[in-house]
């Protein structure tokens, strides 16, 4: 705009709001603060991934989540602003804005008529996803479509995610062996290998489009991320990015027109693969031996995704709300979870974005959902051969996003976003909608006058801002960190003060409170003797179950809080005597096991209440019932063999304790010397010699110095004939006590000579 042309725009703007030309200028510099501070704090927030404080519950989660919504809302205050200021800085509304708007507002219908609002607007501690994380992410979206319309800024950018990705690496390559499986700063390999994958394309976009520093630049971050990306246990982003390397060569070749560069894109992409596919089979053995995925870990997968289709196909429409899955994996819970399914017992996620988008949101969610790929695919596809007219080497940006959508969505197939992923994916939406718009068709631009933003809508969104800000990011930061404190915390009224605390904030509650009932659990199998402290813990049990029956009341329908509070009920019962609490317990896991029946944990916990009143046959029945469930989970056996032990049915109750011992998920006979202790018991009262020898031959190697034990050994070895060894082991009992010699002498004595 030249001289003139201003002076002429601050005349009218004079004339239009009565102001002095003087009190206009400072809105041309509001401008340019607001670009400066959108600017930095875009490229602050890519910082996400690095985020980590160990000082609250899930330091890998909460820290990053509440950093990314507190500048993304200082970003947005100061869009705010430009916006009003000067109305060329509107968000542009095409097909993927809309898409993506369309989307987010399935996901809040779904949150609505799904079976628990409150979760899924706050998601939990551990993920963070939900209704407030989704909002926050469609604004960053909207100020980068709407700010960043230069390609050198969108360059910027990725290249800052690149460094970003170039940290992490880093960070993985130096630290220890626990950092490296954990996925550094991101705490797990599978969602480093997700988020890295971003970056990685990012890169390769960059070296293949860009010259002299860019490239040095790129190619050095690609020699670092790749490895860490190759390494890795994410087998659906190693799988996906050499798809996606061979998808890239594929594009280039089919677009571009020039027969030596076709060749040169060829003999890269071989290159590339041929190097992707050695570096996943060579890795280096300690990570290929105890992180691989083994057939068990695949047909827990397999379990999980058959839950989230039985979900579907009840609530097929909007689903069961987003963060809920966990009610529906609980309803529908296969009893192999406990053995050959893998021996993982609690998923909130179906590990795989079709069926938990299917499950959380329904089939217009998934449509929705679908519609942002297929929006952002068509335009970007489109512009592949307008951009390769003007300048061939460029297509690489459209090219590589299209294959950068397949490959999220196709690594997405094994695991589930979160924080970081989301990230680099709403990222990516912002540029390819700038590639969308802005290279499509060059139209210039009518600068629009600058206007003069009233303090009293400003004072509105400060404060708005403010309280969202508190709402939505202080109150979850505190609740987390009461949380660790209330675990963390050894003194029982200290644990209690900081558990209250928890549940004066906004954030879910159901978290804090199966943790606290937890401890309190697990305090009161503790002796108590002192009149004072077992009265503080009584108190402690009565605020744990007041809070554990308000999330029984909330979730009605969700089988973990019946658990926890049947459990918690029958640990009262055991602290207090208290009949009321045994009546409750049973009443409760009564009906867990209605909203789960195929979970051994609710015949478990009700066949142990059923003990505990003195009704012998019910509690057996249970038993058997979870036996019946999963045949080869030895835990469910053994369970079982102390409930006939109790009753005096030895002979049955040995019979449980050999298949405990011997099916596909069986119990620790060889390092638990408790569980050894147990099954020497049962078979002295069955008299089972054989198996009494093949127990006390386990229980010596584990407590060598325990002379009953021995002599236990010795007495079976005599009965079984085999003097020898009863002779042996005797003498072991006058090493280890010379004490007991006499007595031992007169077992000798008594032994025939062989």
């Amino acid at each position: 705009m030249g001289k003139q042309s201003r002076e002429k725009q601050e005349r009218r703007l004079e004339f239009q709001t009565g102001l002095p030309r003087t009190e206009l200028v400072p809105v041309r510099g509001l401008e340019k603060i607001c670009l400066s501070i959108i600017t930095w704090g875009t490229y602050l927030v890519l910082f996400t991934p690095l985020i980590i404080n160990t000082n609250f519950f899930f330091p890998f989660v909460a820290p990053k989540t509440i950093f990314f919504r507190t500048i993304v809302e200082i970003i947005l205050v100061f869009y705010i602003f430009l916006v009003i200021s000067k109305r060329s800085y509107r968000p542009r509304i095409n097909a993927l804005t809309i898409a993506i708007a369309l989307f987010l507002g399935v996901f809040i219908l779904a949150s609505f008529t799904g079976i628990n609002l409150h979760r899924s607007f706050w998601s939990t501690n551990e993920r963070m996803t939900g209704i407030l994380t989704m909002l926050h992410l469609f604004a960053f979206f909207l100020v980068l479509s709407s700010v960043w319309r230069k390609q050198k800024d969108w360059e910027r950018v990725l290249g800052v995610s690149i460094i970003v990705g170039v940290i992490l690496s880093v960070y993985i390559l130096m630290g220890d062996e626990a950092s490296t499986r954990g996925g550094g700063t991101i705490g797990n390999t599978s969602f480093m290998a997700a988020y890295l994958l971003f970056d990685v394309f990012f890169a390769i976009m960059l070296l293949l489009t860009k010259r002299g520093l860019w490239q040095i630049f790129t190619g050095i971050s690609l020699l670092i991320m790749v490895p860490v990306l190759l390494h890795s246990t994410g087998r659906g982003a190693i799988a996906a990015f050499s798809g996606g390397l061979f998808l890239l060569g594929l594009g280039y070749l089919t677009f571009s027109r020039q027969k030596t560069l076709k060749r040169l894109a060829l003999a890269i992409v071989l290159v590339l693969v041929v190097f992707g596919v050695v570096a996943a089979i060579f890795q280096p053995p300690l990570i290929r031996d105890e992180v691989n995925f083994t057939i068990t870990e695949m047909n827990s997968r397999f379990v999980v995704w058959q839950n989230g289709w039985n979900g579907f196909k009840e609530r097929p429409i909007l689903g069961w709300g987003p963060e809920n899955f966990i009610v529906v994996f609980s309803k529908y819970f296969n009893p192999c979870m406990f053995s050959s399914c893998g021996g993982e017992i609690w998923f909130d996620r179906v590990h795989n974005i079709v069926l938990d988008t299917l499950v959380t949101t329904g089939i217009i969610g998934f449509l929705s959902y679908l519609a942002i790929f297929g929006v952002a695919l068509y335009g970007l596809l489109k512009l592949v051969p307008k951009i390769g007219e003007i300048k061939r080497k460029n297509i690489f940006f459209p090219l590589g996003m299209a294959v950068l959508l397949l490959v999220y969505f196709f690594q997405n197939l094994l695991v589930f976003d979160m924080i970081n992923t989301y990230l680099v994916f709403f990222l990516s939406l912002g540029f390819i909608n700038f590639l969308i718009q802005n290279q499509t068709i060059k139209v210039e631009e009518k600068e629009t006058p600058a206007r003069l933003i009233n303090p009293a809508p400003s004072l509105i969104i400060i404060v708005a801002i403010i309280f969202i800000f508190g709402l939505g990011n202080i109150q979850p930061l505190l609740a987390n960190r009461y949380i660790i404190k209330t675990v963390g915390s050894s003194n029982i009224e200290e644990a209690s003060l900081f558990f209250r605390k928890s549940l004066n904030t906004w954030m879910e509650k159901y978290e804090p409170r199966e943790y606290f009932a937890q401890k309190t659990i697990r305090g009161g199998n503790q002796e108590i003797k002192d009149e004072a402290v077992k009265k503080k813990f009584i108190e402690m049990f009565d605020l744990a179950e007041i809070e554990m029956e308000k999330s029984v009341s909330e979730n009605s329908l969700d089988f973990r809080p019946h658990l926890f509070l049947g459990e918690l009920y029958l640990a009262s019962y055991r602290f207090s005597n208290n009949q009321e609490k045994i009546i409750k317990a049973e009443q409760v896991l009564t009906e867990a096991i209605q909203l789960s029946p195929t979970n051994q944990q609710g015949y478990w916990n009700l066949a142990e209440v059923e003990l505990a009143q003195g009704k012998m046959s019910e509690a057996i029945s249970f038993l058997k019932k979870a036996v019946d469930l999963e045949p080869q989970f030895g835990y469910s056996h053994w369970y079982l063999a102390m409930a006939y032990k109790i009753v005096g049915q030895n002979q049955l109750a040995e019979e449980e304790v050999l298949k405990a011992e011997t099916v596909n998920s069986p119990i620790d006979l060889n390092t638990d010397l408790n569980n050894l202790k147990k099954a020497i018991e049962i078979g002295l009262a069955a008299g089972d010699d054989k198996n009494l020898v093949r127990f006390y031959s386990k229980a010596v190697i584990l407590e060598p110095k325990d002379t009953q034990l021995w002599a236990g050994l010795a007495a079976s070895y005599a009965s079984l004939g085999q003097f020898s060894n009863a002779r042996e082991a005797a003498q072991k009992v006058i090493e280890i006590d010379p004490q007991q010699a006499s007595k031992v002498q007169g077992f000798l004595k008594n032994l025939p000579q062989q």
